[in-house]
């Protein structure tokens, strides 16, 4: 932590680009994102609401994924409402802290019922019907308080050197929660149910997630008190400081913000990739089916998590001293280099040879490398994604005068969301596709050519297909290191006039 200080101390960016920017404390900057960490645990319980749609509430598998990517359509169009509740709040007393507090509330409720209270007491239809009522319930939560903490990075400081730090203290939380969780889950409460992902299994664990979640969204809310208040969400540029923010001008920031609608290719087209690749289900096939351990590939993930920070902290000094655009294409061509080696790597192994990932000492090696190498500039990239939303929001500020976080926020994320539920629907149609129309995959199950084949592709293929997306979008993004200088420079003068 003291590292991290007096390098921030050495980078005065205010000194270099003559620009006096807001910034934060350290304690802050850390404690503000804490977050990302809290919806980490919700979003990787609800990974395997797949499996209690089907084992809680005996919901066919193919009727589970229809229920989950209608659903998350639905949570999209709910990030709009949140963002403009957030917007159109008077902030007297702050506004994400209160969003953030009751987002959480409502999601845990959800999750409890979903897992535990509701478990086992409804099927049929009426299994459906609540099932899909307590999954509602947990998106709107996720929603209201997902939306609210995007927002905490950027009223935090507009320091170019402290928002990536931000970035990577934010991917810091999301992949040390995984793997924290993912640690319990496979050394602890697996082994308990013979390593089935089952309805008691599931119950078991949703205390523990919801508990630490709490914790962590605690810390965010102390990170918070300084910047979370009335004075920071205050538009320029318009001859009236009380220039309320309408409806209309999400609209115009998809129609007219260049940079925005880059942003969203950019991210969107990663999520439905990532998120495809990460589902429960596509995991289990390489995890579990190939691979055939679990304890061995959660080893391995925990090593590549632990290193790869290193990395991603070098990514985030590679961003502060190149800027965001310059930096995602990079670091996505990076991506594609590894991820293309990697899927070589496991075809040349074979549907059979990948077992010997978790028995022979080389294979396992070359693997925990490549996954290393995954799993560093991913974090990289996730970095610059949270950067290159609060550009665009000062970008926003300075071409209409209107200061609009959550509205940037919820326009992307509702196009986000929009590709999470094509990924949930794509995960449970390929797993179809190769077999499993009413059953889940299990560690165990023959590997397949048809498993083989299908991990491949959603765990390699639509990745680089996302990363490519990424470097097509930077050639349209006009924001670059100097032009980001400049943005900050007129701002400046706006708040003058």
């Amino acid at each position: 932590m003291r590292g991290l200080k007096e390098k921030m101390k050495m980078q005065d960016a205010s000194v270099t680009d003559g620009v006096q920017y807001r910034k934060a404390s350290l304690f802050d900057m850390i404690a503000s994102v804490a977050t990302n960490g809290g919806q980490m645990c919700f979003y990787i319980l609800i990974m395997y609401a797949s499996y209690i749609g089907t084992e809680g509430y005996g919901i066919a598998v193919a009727t589970v994924g229809v229920i989950l990517s209608i659903t998350k359509v639905f949570d999209g169009v709910t990030d709009a409402l949140a963002a403009a509740l957030i917007e159109k709040m008077p902030g007297t007393h702050g506004k994400i802290r209160i969003c953030v507090a009751a987002g959480f509330i409502i999601e845990s409720l959800a999750v409890l019922c979903l897992y535990n209270w509701c478990v086992g007491k409804f099927s049929g239809i009426a299994g459906i019907v609540v099932f899909t009522i307590t999954y509602v319930m947990y998106t709107l939560g996720y929603t209201l308080c997902s939306t609210a903490a995007a927002v905490g990075p950027t009223i935090l400081t507009n320091d170019p050197h402290q928002r990536p730090m931000m970035g990577f203290i934010g991917t810091v939380y999301s992949y040390i929660t995984p793997m924290v969780f993912n640690t319990v889950i496979a050394f602890a409460i697996l082994p308990k149910y013979d390593n089935q992902y089952n309805a008691a299994m599931l119950k078991n664990s949703c205390f523990f997630f919801v508990a630490f979640a709490g914790v962590l969204t605690l810390l965010a809310i102390i990170g918070l008190r300084h910047a979370d208040v009335k004075e920071s969400y205050e538009s320029i540029g318009s001859k009236k400081k009380d220039d309320k923010i309408k409806w209309s001008d999400m609209w115009h920031v998809l129609r007219d913000n260049r940079p925005a609608q880059m942003y969203i290719v950019s991210c969107a087209t990663d999520k439905l990739a990532q998120t495809a690749a990460s589902q429960s289900i596509i995991l289990t096939l390489l995890n579990g089916i190939l691979i055939g351990s679990y304890k061995t590939t959660t080893m391995i993930n925990n090593f590549t998590m632990i290193v790869g920070i290193a990395f991603a902290f070098l990514g985030g000094m590679y961003v502060s001293k190149h800027g965001v655009k310059k930096s995602t294409t990079f670091w996505s061509w990076v991506s594609i280099g590894v991820a293309a080696m990697t899927c070589g790597f496991c075809i040349i192994l074979g549907k059979d040879g990948m077992s010997q990932i978790s028995v022979a000492v080389v294979p396992t090696v070359i693997y925990c490398i490549f996954m290393l190498a995954t799993t560093a500039t991913r974090m990289i990239l996730t970095t610059t994604a949270g950067a290159m939303r609060s550009d665009v929001v000062d970008y926003e500020l300075e071409r209409s005068g209107k200061y609009m976080p959550a509205v940037v926020g919820g326009v992307y994320s509702f196009i986000d969301k929009l590709m999470a539920a094509l990924a949930t629907t794509i995960a449970t149609l390929c797993v179809a596709a190769i077999g499993y129309k009413n059953t889940m995959p299990q560690m165990g199950d023959k590997a397949t050519s048809g498993v083989f084949w299908m991990a491949m592709f959603l765990s390699f293929g639509l990745p680089i297909i996302g990363w490519l997306c990424n470097i097509v979008a930077m050639k349209f993004y006009e924001l670059d290191k100097d032009r980001m200088v400049q943005v900050q420079k007129n701002i400046a003068e706006m708040k003058e006039q």
